[in-house]
C-alpha cells in the first residue's frame, strides 16, 4: 500500500507541475503580446516624436528668421515712433492687468 500511496502522491505532483507550466505558458502568451503591444506604441511615440521635431525646427527658424530681421513680425512694414509706444503702452496696460488679477 505504500508503494500505491507514493504513486498516486507522485502522480499528484506530477498534475500540480503540469498545470504551473500551462500557467506559465499562458502567463508567456500574454507578456509576449503585451511586449509587441508597447513595442508598437514605441514606434508609433518616436514617429509622432520626429514629427514633433521637425514643426519645432520650422517654427525655431521662422522665429529666429523674423527675430534677426529678414522679416518683420508685423509685415514688412515698419513701425513708426507714435506705433511703437502706442505698442509700448497697451503691452504694459496688459502687464500691469495681469498682475493685479495675480495678485487677487
Amino acid at each position: 500500500m505504500a508503494e500505491g500511496s507514493k504513486y498516486d502522491m507522485f502522480l499528484d505532483e506530477l498534475n500540480a507541475l503540469e498545470k504551473q507550466i500551462y500557467y506559465f505558458i499562458q502567463r508567456g502568451g500574454e507578456l509576449l503580446e503585451a511586449n509587441q503591444a508597447l513595442s508598437n506604441r514605441i514606434t508609433l511615440l518616436e514617429r509622432e516624436n520626429d514629427s514633433l521635431k521637425k514643426k519645432i525646427n520650422e517654427i525655431e527658424s521662422k522665429v529666429s528668421k523674423s527675430l534677426f530681421g529678414q522679416e518683420n513680425l508685423y509685415g514688412n512694414e515698419t513701425l513708426n515712433v507714435e506705433e511703437k509706444e502706442a505698442l509700448k503702452s497697451k503691452i504694459n496696460d496688459l502687464i500691469a492687468k495681469l498682475d493685479y488679477h495675480l495678485r487677487f
